[in-house]
């Protein structure tokens, strides 16, 4: 009786979801805002263009300033094909020569905790330095009253 009680609880949660992801793929499927004119739309529409051409956002990301979209484009292609021709950047051949990065994102703890052993290590090391270099240098003293 429970097993099918939560069963039930299931499929009602799945359908809900269901519902929820296929309503929200809807509305991005019209991305015109509700309550806006064509005229309106395609104003903003040239309007959010022409910010990422400024901006260089978008299609505009690794433009150089004075050239086009289409010429910087075009200039990639060729200097790919190029490359193609030629051998070059990632259509070369020779595996010797390629350097391999790691890319790390943060902070780098197993660095750190290396570097922490060594210096707690080297803290305990100066400490029994110093503990017996005491031990050793006091010599029994006579007392003269």
């Amino acid at each position: 009786m429970t097993s099918s009680i939560t069963h039930k609880i299931a499929v009602v949660l799945a359908v809900l979801v269901a519902l929820v992801a296929f309503t929200s793929i809807a509305q991005a499927g019209s991305s015109k805002p509700a309550g806006m004119t064509k005229a309106e739309y395609r104003a903003l529409v040239l309007r959010s263009q022409a910010l990422n051409e400024k901006y260089r956002l978008g299609e505009w990301k690794n433009v150089p300033r004075g050239m086009t979209a289409a010429e910087y484009h075009a200039l990639m292609a060729r200097s790919e094909g190029l490359n193609k021709k030629y051998g070059l950047g990632t259509w070369s051949t020779a595996s010797s020569n390629r350097v391999t990065t790691v890319a790390t994102n943060g902070f780098s703890w197993g660095a750190f905790g290396i570097g922490a052993a060594a210096a707690f290590g080297l803290i305990l090391l100066a400490g029994g330095l110093v503990a017996g270099t005491r031990h050793t240098r006091q010599s029994a003293r006579v007392r003269t009253s």
